[in-house]
């Protein structure tokens, strides 16, 4: 997933074509799924792998606290920036095709500002964790990694709500918004298709065919998330409503249930650059041609490197003739 997202930084960086429009926002979604392999993976994978859930890094004890909450606190970030970056994608695509005559007024300086936003809304949302994640004492004088309200408030109720509050804003209300903003793009390219084409410029053809393609990704995108979610939502609505976030009663609900939810969850941050990469071909085209220009580099480092090295032989076989 980090190598996918690492190209999709690195080509939207350098080339100057594609600074513009979804792009931006592409790029920030980029950024915030490179959190994902740093974090909260690594530590999943180590639990597995152990077989216990102690938290490997707890001395010093301040650096163990720290990386406890930021094990959480950035992916979930993350998660929240990249679900308003779709959101963004959207409505940017709804203007443009629905009143393409106001396109213009959604500048570099506003799409800028809508990026610096999902950062600040995703944490704002998540502050909490600094309060909640902390090491406490486990099994065998090791301490774990845990979630807790309390003791400023009752721990089960506020998590219900904080569990209930964040899956309406942030997934239930933009799968709605979504679902209601592309069903309004794709009538609208509906209707502009029902058009003569002597009512329709080419150069007006070709934007709705472009239009089209970016929805077919921006929907494919989507499509992932929501499949990628799911077996999260029900791991996580079972515990907290369910068992009351206590220990589930069924051994496989405790390690390799959640540990496949987590997986698949964030698998969708290397889903998205591989959509991005089969429905865009400007991306296939800029990376096919970054790597060629990587590959002719090293190949002339190569060449240079051997024409010292022999260079440097003959200098030495002539001083040692003398």
């Amino acid at each position: 997933m980090k190598i996918g997202n690492s190209f999709l930084i690195l080509i939207i960086k350098q080339n100057k074509q594609l600074r513009k429009s979804i792009n931006y926002f592409v790029f920030n979604m980029a950024v915030s799924d490179m959190f994902t392999p740093l974090t909260i993976m690594p530590v999943t994978i180590v639990q597995i792998i152990s077989g216990s859930k102690s938290w490997k890094v707890d001395s010093p004890w301040i650096l163990g606290n720290i990386l406890c909450k930021l094990s959480y606190f950035l992916p979930d970030v993350s998660l929240v920036v990249s679900i308003i970056s779709l959101l963004l994608i959207s409505m940017d695509r709804f203007v443009a095709v629905v009143f393409p005559f106001k396109a213009k007024l959604i500048s570099s300086k506003v799409r800028f500002i809508g990026i610096l936003c999902t950062w600040i809304v995703a944490i704002a949302v998540h502050a909490p964790y600094f309060y909640t994640f902390r090491l406490v004492p486990y099994e065998n004088k090791t301490h774990q990694c845990s979630s807790d309200w309390g003791p400023a408030f009752d721990h089960v109720e506020t998590h219900k709500g904080f569990v209930t509050a964040t899956f309406i804003i942030f997934i239930l209300v933009p799968i709605c918004l979504l679902a209601i903003v592309y069903a309004t793009i794709a009538w609208t390219l509906k209707m502009n298709n029902k058009k003569t084409k002597q009512q329709l410029s080419s150069h007006q053809t070709d934007r709705d065919q472009q239009h089209k393609k970016i929805i077919r990704m921006s929907v494919a995108i989507i499509m992932a998330f929501v499949f990628c979610m799911i077996p999260l939502l029900v791991c996580v609505f079972t515990r907290v409503f369910l068992w009351n976030w206590q220990e589930p009663p069924i051994c496989a609900f405790r390690t390799v249930v959640p540990f496949i939810a987590i997986f698949m969850l964030h698998s969708w941050s290397a889903v998205n650059p591989c959509i991005c990469f089969i429905f865009n071909k400007n991306y296939c085209k800029q990376i096919t041609s970054f790597l060629r220009s990587r590959k002719t580099s090293v190949e002339e480092g190569s060449r240079r490197m051997q024409a010292k090295a022999t260079s440097s032989r003959k200098l030495l076989s002539k001083s040692s003739s003398v």
